[in-house]
């Protein structure tokens, strides 16, 4: 056999490898969102308010706080961790396109009820250690009923402290199935 010989039947079997990874990844891939998609989703289920787009100058009132579903943005907010609060529209148009929002509360110098830094650090540990793509975490001063909220499109889950496996059992079941499958 020549040497041009070999190379063509090592170029095909390369070939052949990387084409059924390929296959069987996408299969796997296929299998998980099947699987999931049978799981029900958590939370308390909201009533959908609809996903009409308005001007990003207007604002919206909701039926829950923080909101599930509703008038939003144009624009979506991008997956990862917040600092600063971002603007209700954006994060609505990430549900709808299948993000969940872990939403939370510091305790502020005048004594509300909150999360301290330390608590703060450990959720946004669990939120990293969580592998999923459409998730958002962010702080939301106006938490009145509990310091620590999951949402996803027509979904709320209020937690007094850090549940881990609520958390991440959120995280896992409700990504990915918002109304619109669409990149953040």
């Amino acid at each position: 056999m020549t040497t041009g010989s070999k190379t063509i039947i090592a170029v095909i079997v390369v070939t052949i490898l990387i084409l059924g990874g390929a296959v069987w990844f996408l299969t796997s891939q296929t299998q998980k969102e099947e699987a999931k998609l049978t799981q029900p989703k958590l939370g308390e289920v909201i009533p959908d308010e609809g996903a009409q787009h308005i001007p990003s100058n207007e604002t919206a009132t909701y039926n829950t706080n923080p909101p599930t579903s509703g008038p939003h943005y144009a624009q979506s907010a991008d997956a990862g961790i917040y600092e600063k609060a971002i603007p209700d529209g954006n994060l609505i148009h990430s549900m709808e396109h299948g993000a969940v929002i872990l939403w939370y509360r510091e305790s502020t110098q005048s004594g509300t009820l909150g999360l301290s830094k330390e608590e703060i650090n450990k959720l946004k540990g669990i939120f990293s250690s969580v592998p999923v793509s459409k998730k958002i975490m962010v702080p939301r001063e106006s938490l009145d009923d509990a310091p620590i909220v999951l949402t996803s499109w027509g979904r709320l889950l209020k937690l007094q402290t850090i549940e881990e496996d609520k958390i991440k059992t959120f995280m896992e079941t409700n990504e990915n199935r918002g109304p619109e499958k669409a990149p953040l």
